[in-house]
């Protein structure tokens, strides 16, 4: 599940909810960052509820001396789960690209926000009503 791929894909599927039109970019962008995000935060989650350390974090009995599962540690925010072993050894078994994607939409999300925050005040202040 390390591929790029599925990166590209939430991000092409978040691109439609981008709006050309004048005036409604920041909304298009809001909602595009959203399902991108909502995407990227289901799948890690997915990662980590299916990851069963008894078929993802095997003992290696080939290894001379053998090395043995030694912990699983997991999360769900942001999503992460990790095997340990006795010698040090460690994977990762959510997708590197999963939280970076995550924390940029929410980003994006929060900038959008106080964006359209300071633009209503503005309005308000201002006296427009539109």
């Amino acid at each position: 599940m390390d591929s790029w791929f599925l990166a590209v894909f939430f991000v092409g599927f978040g691109l439609p909810f981008v709006r050309v039109q004048k005036g409604r970019r920041l909304l298009g962008l809001m909602k595009a960052s959203t399902a991108t995000g909502t995407l990227c935060c289901l799948l890690g989650w997915w990662q980590v509820v299916f990851a069963f350390p008894d078929q993802a974090c095997p003992d290696f009995d080939y290894m001379r001396p053998v090395v043995h599962f030694d912990r699983y540690e997991s999360g769900v925010f942001p999503p992460w789960a990790t095997c340990y072993w006795d010698d040090g050894q460690q994977k990762e078994l959510v997708s590197g690209w999963v939280n970076p994607l995550l924390f940029t939409c929410t980003a994006v999300l929060t900038g959008c926000l106080v964006t359209l925050t300071v633009v209503a005040y503005r309005r308000c202040r201002n006296g427009q009503t539109r």
